[in-house]
């Protein structure tokens, strides 16, 4: 089984031509980075996705795609109104977009919280069909994101069930917050987020508290019981894509810790180091459970 890191380079400005980029893309590739993670509504793409291809391409890093179907990098007051033809029309018109950097993982935020669940089900039964016009079937992943459809475990679990070939990518420290609970220790939630995660094929390995979106200090112990509810949450992830797709699964990850207003002013570190830091550990972790895995 295969375990990709990708960093994310949110909080991390492009620069002219991508000149900053251009700079840190050779660290990464070091630190043991496969790739980098990109929301490309911060770039232009007539201008930047060429240059973009071109420095991954003589780092050796790969490329993941962040992509929003709508509120494009969250500016201003939301769009009122947009329904799920509309965001289907800049689902299509993205991933047509996107498809000429040659990612590995594409992953939305998708849809709107304001829906009813019938309408965020007829988005995503649409994003399907987009996908298989494009030739992206199982391509795309779709983000546990506050503001958007799969907002709640609940919402999630209800498309999921009308939508089964969706597949998600798990940023639970959404949820956590959003509850203000531990995601798996009453009998209920653990029944919920078992259903959510045989769906799950790229994790956004965010450890969030009940009261906050990032943790700033991953390792203090007075994280530990979330930090622990996480670890559990990830295991069982690592262990349905092994058991639905063998011993050549895959499984993508991004240890994703974002700038201020993510993380709290006065750390001990920054965002970028305890990033950097997670994914390092994580990969060991994720590593172990994966070769547990083949050799059990």
């Amino acid at each position: 089984m295969k375990v990709d890191r990708l960093r994310s380079v949110w909080g991390i400005a492009p620069g002219p031509n991508l000149d900053n980029w251009a700079q840190l893309f050779p660290y990464l590739k070091k630190q043991g980075y496969v790739g980098v993670e990109v929301d490309i509504h911060g770039i232009v793409p007539e201008r930047d996705f060429p240059r973009l291809r071109e420095i991954c391409d003589e780092t050796g890093l790969e490329i993941g795609a962040m992509v929003h179907s709508s509120w494009f990098m969250y500016a201003g007051p939301r769009p009122v109104g947009l329904k799920a033809d509309d965001h289907l029309r800049n689902y299509s018109e993205l991933l047509q977009l996107v498809k000429q950097l040659r990612p590995i993982t594409i992953n939305f935020q998708s849809g709107e919280d304001a829906w009813d669940v019938e309408e965020s089900i007829k988005f995503y039964q649409g994003t399907l069909q987009v996908d298989k016009e494009l030739g992206l079937t199982g391509r795309v992943t779709h983000e546990t994101h506050r503001n958007r459809s799969l907002f709640t475990p609940y919402a999630t679990r209800r498309i999921l069930e009308a939508v089964p070939q969706l597949r998600i990518t798990a940023d639970f420290s959404h949820w956590m917050v959003g509850l203000e609970r531990l995601l798996d220790i009453g009998e209920g939630d653990r029944a919920m987020i078992d259903a959510v995660i045989p769906h799950v094929y790229h994790i956004h390995a965010r450890i969030g508290t009940t009261q906050a979106s990032q943790c700033p200090e991953p390792l203090n112990p007075v994280f530990e019981e979330e930090r622990l509810c996480m670890e559990r949450i990830w295991t069982k992830i690592i262990q349905s894509r092994f058991k639905q797709d063998g011993p050549d699964s895959v499984i993508t990850f991004v240890p994703e810790y974002g700038p201020f207003p993510y993380h709290p002013i006065g750390s001990s570190k920054t965002h970028g180091q305890v990033a950097d830091e997670e994914g390092v550990r994580l990969q060991g972790l994720f590593e172990g459970i994966a070769e547990g895995l083949v050799k059990a």
